[in-house]
């Protein structure tokens, strides 16, 4: 829960609304409700002090897959600007990725914001759910060989997590739930 609140305060501008709320932990990958994508999403940190940042995003005309990392060293990361990033799955042939830059109370990072229903979008999110790591690097330099332990495990929740509040009407994400102990 730890990571769930520094992310949170990361990743919203405003203040937590009562809408964004944690779902479960899978692993070291703390899912959650985020009322300003509309979605849910997988949260993880690693030990070089980044947190990695993947998920649901129905807040666009498409739907959309949100990728982000942010560290607090990343401080020469010019906000909006495009950073061409190489990762790599396994050692599987590396993706060549746009992310661009973006602060969110004070902490720097990179983010993306893909089609979801893209074949590039489908192929990358199989390949970030059955590895075992990915490393990130940007002109050479690695931002982060990242361990993919639980992932699969994680985004069938950040699916499921989607999926039940999708389905309440956007009111109560709890909604769906054929056991629901509040009706």
């Amino acid at each position: 829960m730890r990571i769930v609140a520094f992310i949170l305060g990361l990743f919203i501008a405003a203040p937590v609304m009562a809408q964004d709320m944690f779902w479960k932990s899978v692993g070291w990958w703390d899912v959650s409700y985020l009322d300003e994508y509309g979605g849910c999403s997988a949260i993880a940190q690693f030990q070089n002090g980044t947190f990695v940042f993947i998920g649901l995003d129905t807040t666009t005309d498409n739907l959309g897959l949100r990728v982000a990392m942010v560290n607090a060293q990343w401080t020469s990361l010019e906000v909006d600007e495009p950073y061409p990033v190489v990762v790599q799955f396994d050692r599987r042939a590396p993706w060549d990725v746009t992310m661009y830059g973006m602060e969110v109370e004070g902490a720097r990072g990179l983010y993306n914001l893909f089609p979801a229903t893209s074949d590039s979008s489908a192929n990358f999110l199989r390949e970030f759910r059955r590895s075992v790591h990915m490393v990130w690097s940007y002109r050479g330099n690695e931002l982060g060989d990242f361990s993919l332990k639980s992932t699969n495990l994680a985004i069938q929740e950040v699916m499921a997590c989607t999926e039940t509040y999708m389905k309440s009407g956007g009111n109560d994400p709890f909604a769906g739930a054929d056991d629901d102990p509040f009706n």
